[in-house]
């Protein structure tokens, strides 16, 4: 999936029960989270990536 030019991924887990997100950003660690359904785990997905594009712009 993609948000504002950033791939990221949604996979179910079995063990804990819930889905994963993550996405990675050049020359950063990946960031990762659960969340207990799948539009959870998209809305925090797109939540980091907001937040984490807006360090980018504020760090400059």
């Amino acid at each position: 999936m993609q948000y504002q030019k950033i791939e990221y991924t949604i996979v179910q887990a079995a063990n804990p029960f819930g889905w994963k997100w993550s996405f990675e950003r050049e020359g950063r660690p990946p960031k990762t989270g659960t969340s207990c359904d799948r539009a959870g785990a998209v809305f925090a997905a797109e939540w980091a990536i907001k937040q984490a594009l807006k360090e980018k712009r504020y760090s400059k």
